[in-house]
């Protein structure tokens, strides 16, 4: 999810083994629908995934996809409950090993007595623990766990709620008497300050921690590496740790509630943890790697009556059935990546697909009939033809418009790209500032940020539509119908949804000036967890607008702004910085960035310029002297510089018709698609000139008749490309509005051999 660099990989099937998420796998089958036949096998793991409320309706498609392909599928899970009715419809067998690296004891512990069941023989017993002279939970948890931290056990504490992972931990590290996590603490040191950062300075210092989306990724990071290398004896933890991550301990207490967040109220309420969830959490105890003849799995009951409740629930209860998501998801989304994928090409398919699904054969079968299926499935298509994401041909075959293919291929939904598409019609002749799309974005059903917290105080007192209109230019004379005027011109008080969406807006707008994580998190009561993944998903959210943009036809430049919007704001830096931080040679901070600009090194040619001692004050000897490699590569040479003498008659761009499909600039070897390649052709014959767009369109694609916007998407996916390799270049291919494009080189500076671009059959 994290590594975006690696799509252009994934989408050219330059792999033997992907290890993605399930949602990156969809949005590649959307793109490049012919590597479904390619794919050989697909380990699914944590199939229980299923009955997720936000991701269960898109991995129940992906993996109806898979099956109906033909495609081998390995489903894995350690807590499914009713597995053989899951291996039915997906045609398979039930494969189950119960076997453990250690045994686990898991059960319940009252009044100083743990009751246990084991996992693998299923044997009751009990076990003398501390606590039984206490009334309160908290202080049966701290006593215990300070007992088994002096015998040297490793404890995961897992609480429901982000602000109880640090305050507990907070609260243990003052109940127990442990060595300092002097590694985890030298490598926190080393990142840009927070007050999460400061929190776990203060725990590690006695061996304890948290872990929680409130930390940053790189904080998380060492927490579990300093916990699986036994630094930390105490981790306080959410559950999203029970998921993915091997972390093993001798002991693992769970907290029997969690809180939900419902989308539709937009409101989180609390519940008792499924029993597959708590399976999850007391797993990690015991596990291989932890190297302890058993793990212990502890609910700590306040009264009698919640340890039999807990007993019966917990010990002795059955597994959840996976209960499918689809039957309750928009439809008009699933159609909509359907068609763009090619999956299905008609009403009839589609209801056939429908049929193969789980909710299908487990949900509709016993509650709707044929030809009620068959209605939603027909107002669903109507829904993406009126929004103009979907044509129906006089034959009935349905197929995705441009538009639909963007908002398919970047998984959004039909909501949020209607939204994303009115902004863009508003705004595409007039002058907007970031904060403006940013707004719009952060207002959208996939903008929408839960995890960000806005208190009643907040939303009383912090006046954020006042600095609203205090970061942004006033209306103008022709106010257009865009969010952000909506808000600062509103006579009431906006919903509580909108003022998050407008804190996020501001929040975002501080970290793309480079203000620090500190200052951000001080001003707006935020974590830095939580900024973070504002920035991750708004500039998902921008980067599909930029999409939206171009397969509605809008000029390059704006497209190309939208796109530089989105790189701003998943790496919170000025424009000039992107190329630095999205080079890929080398990993680099954004405080790292900032840093070496702050020195005078903002720009490849400096860092060119420079060496690589002269950089190490900021990096590590090694990424300084990839950096600089990767600088000296990207930078032209000056005639006058040392390395002109080897490079005065090199050409900056060539093209040899040898090897068709990759071109050399600046010594740099970039691979391209037909298309782009052939475009690339025309234009080097004619450098400096103005290329028209009628004589692009017949070389390209001849007699074929294409969308209008396919010119541009070929021009934007080269420059894409371009930009990747050779950031310096990023001017290389000039629009001259309604016209056509110019190879901005001078002639000496291109080498072709004679092989030519022929015009398309």
């Amino acid at each position: 999810r994290d590594h975006r660099h690696y799509d252009r990989d994934l989408e050219e099937g330059k792999f033997s083994i992907a290890v993605v998420v399930y949602e990156k796998l969809e949005q590649l089958l959307i793109r490049r629908p012919e590597r479904l036949s390619e794919i050989e096998l697909v380990v699914a793991d944590e199939i229980e995934l299923l009955s997720d409320m936000e991701r269960g309706a898109d991995v129940e498609i992906l993996l109806t996809q898979l099956l109906r392909g033909g495609c081998r599928v390995i489903g894995l899970s350690a807590v499914v409950g009713h597995a053989d009715q899951l291996a039915d419809w997906m045609q398979g067998e039930v494969v189950t090993s119960a076997r453990r690296p250690s045994e686990l004891r898991y059960g319940v512990l009252y009044d100083g007595v743990f009751r246990y069941r084991t996992y693998d023989c299923a044997q009751e017993g009990e076990e003398a623990l501390a606590g039984g002279d206490l009334d309160s939970p908290e202080d049966v948890l701290a006593e215990n766990i300070a007992l088994m931290a002096e015998r040297g056990e490793a404890s995961i504490v897992f609480v429901k709620a982000r602000h109880e992972a640090r305050t507990v931990a907070e609260g243990l590290s003052h109940r127990v008497d442990l060595p300092a996590a002097t590694n985890a603490i030298d490598s926190l040191h080393a990142l840009e300050p927070t007050r999460t950062r400061d929190v776990l300075l203060q725990t590690l210092s006695q061996g304890v921690a948290f872990h929680c989306a409130d930390l940053a990724p790189e904080e998380r990071r060492i927490v579990e590496q300093a916990f699986r290398e036994g630094e930390i004896k105490v981790l306080v933890s959410t559950s999203t740790l029970a998921k993915g991550i091997n972390m093993p301990a001798q002991n693992v207490f769970v907290a029997p509630e969690k809180w939900n967040y419902d989308a539709r109220l937009g409101v989180p309420w609390q519940a008792p943890v499924p029993r597959s969830e708590y399976e999850n959490m007391g797993g990690r105890a015991g596990r291989f790697g932890a190297e302890v003849p058993f793990g212990r799995s502890i609910l700590i009951a306040p009264t009698a009556f919640d340890a039999e409740t807990f007993w019966r629930r917990y010990v002795e209860g059955d597994r959840e059935a996976i209960e499918p998501r689809l039957a309750t998801a928009p439809l008009e989304d699933s159609v909509l990546r359907l068609v763009a994928a090619r999956t299905c090409r008609t009403e009839r398919e589609l209801f056939d697909f429908f049929d193969a699904t789980l909710t299908g054969r487990w949900v509709w079968a016993t509650r709707l009939t044929a030809d009620e299926v068959a209605i939603r499935i027909t107002a669903a298509v109507n829904r993406g033809e009126e929004r103009g994401m979907l044509l129906k041909d006089e034959d009935g075959r349905l197929s995705a418009t441009p538009f639909g293919n963007a908002v398919a291929a970047k998984g959004i939904t039909m909501a949020t790209a209607y939204d994303l598409e009115r902004w863009i019609h508003e705004s595409e002749r007039r002058a907007w500032e970031p904060l403006d799309l940013v707004l719009a974005c952060a207002l959208t059903e996939d903008g929408r940020l839960p995890s960000l917290s806005l208190t009643e105080r907040e939303y009383d007192h912090a006046d954020y539509i006042a600095q609203l209109a205090a970061a942004t230019s006033p209306c103008p004379a022709t106010q257009p119908e865009v969010p952000l005027y909506r808000l600062r011109d509103a006579v009431q008080q906006p919903m509580y949804e909108e003022m998050r969406a407008v804190k996020a807006a501001l929040l975002i707008n501080e970290w793309i000036a480079e203000a620090s994580l500190r200052d951000i998190e001080e001003r707006f009561h935020a974590m830095a967890g939580q900024i973070l993944v504002a920035t991750d998903q708004l500039s998902w959210v921008i980067d599909a607008s930029a999409a939206i943009a171009q397969a509605l036809g809008c000029e390059d430049e704006f497209v190309e702004r939208v796109v530089s919007l989105a790189e701003r704001v998943q790496f919170g830096l000025r424009e000039a910085l992107l190329p630095i931080a999205t080079q890929h040679d080398v990993h680099l901070q954004r405080g790292a960035v900032l840093a070496l600009a702050a020195s005078g090194y903002d720009s490849t040619e400096r860092i060119a310029a420079a060496s690589p001692s002269q950089l190490s004050p900021w990096l590590n000897r090694a990424d300084a002297e990839t950096l600089f490699a990767w600088a000296q590569r990207c930078t032209p040479v000056a005639l006058d510089s040392p390395r002109a003498a080897d490079s005065a008659t090199a050409p900056a761009l060539v093209i040899d018709s040898g090897r068709p499909g990759e071109i050399l600039l600046d010594g740099q070897p970039i691979a391209l698609q037909e298309k782009q390649y052939r475009l690339l052709c025309l234009l080097a014959q004619r450098p400096g000139d103005c290329v028209p767009y009628a004589d692009i369109y017949n070389e390209i694609w001849g007699n074929a008749v294409v969308e209008d916007n396919q010119m541009a998407y070929q021009k934007s996916q080269l420059m894409k490309a371009i930009r990747k390799a050779c950031p310096t270049r990023n001017q290389l291919i000039k629009t001259v509005p309604k016209r056509g494009y110019i190879l901005n080189l001078p002639p000496q500076a291109v080498a072709m051999t004679e092989g030519r671009v022929h015009s398309a059959a």
